[in-house]
């Protein structure tokens, strides 16, 4: 079970800010209680505050998870390299030579996103789309690919508000390319990428093109 000041993490994560009275009511524990574990993650690094003003009266602080916050997720570095090393040892003379780096790369995130669909494709078996996507973001979870959709107008919205490998998403959006592939195999529709946290957006945003034939009503899961 985590114990509170990791739920406090998580919840900073998630909503990109929040105050210690939201932090509490969300917690379910005192103020204080909110405020000292705040302080700890400020020492070691994981949080910090920015004055908000709106208009007249007092301003309000709103704690957020640092950067180095969102690099301390071992679990999807661990799993990013472990699949992109069995990548790298499974291709053969014939897809290297004459290639660039890049290309091969490319090559590399793309059989990546294949193992990862395979794996997760058991849990995805919903005859709709609608139902695929339920399907897709649960099952994607645990890899910190999606945590959450929304179906808008122009089709249904997955999100990740905490991207699992930022510094080589920085370096590189073959990390991207990965989840976006992973999402499209697992729907069985088309997928683009329309927001990155590494470019500074709040959340990882993909699309899924809604076909004709599904109805289109508002609905959203978290």
């Amino acid at each position: 079970m985590e114990s509170t000041k990791e739920l406090a993490l998580h919840l900073l994560q998630a909503s990109g800010g929040a105050t210690v009275s939201a932090l509490a009511e969300a917690l379910g524990v005192g103020q204080a209680s909110v405020r000292r574990h705040l302080d700890h993650l400020r020492v070691e690094g994981l949080a910090d505050v920015r004055i908000e003003r709106h208009g007249v009266g007092r301003p309000a602080f709103v704690f957020y998870a640092t950067e180095e916050a969102e690099e301390r997720s071992p679990a999807g570095y661990s799993r990013l390299l472990s699949r992109l090393y069995q990548g790298l040892r499974s291709l053969d003379e014939g897809q290297v030579r004459g290639r660039d780096g890049e290309a091969v790369l490319r090559t590399v995130f793309q059989g990546a996103a294949e193992q990862v669909a395979r794996e997760h494709q058991p849990e995805v078996a919903a005859a709709t789309l609608d139902g695929r996507v339920v399907e897709t973001t649960q099952a994607l979870k645990g890899e910190g690919i999606v945590d959450g959709w929304a179906q808008q107008g122009d089709g249904y919205h997955l999100t990740n508000s905490a991207c699992p490998y930022r510094q080589a998403a920085l370096a590189s959006r073959g990390p991207c390319e990965l989840d976006r592939r992973t999402i499209e195999l697992l729907v069985s529709a088309p997928v683009r990428q329309v927001g990155r946290i590494a470019d500074g957006q709040p959340v990882c945003e993909y699309i899924v093109a809604a076909s004709s034939g599904e109805p289109k009503r508002p609905k959203s899961r978290l």
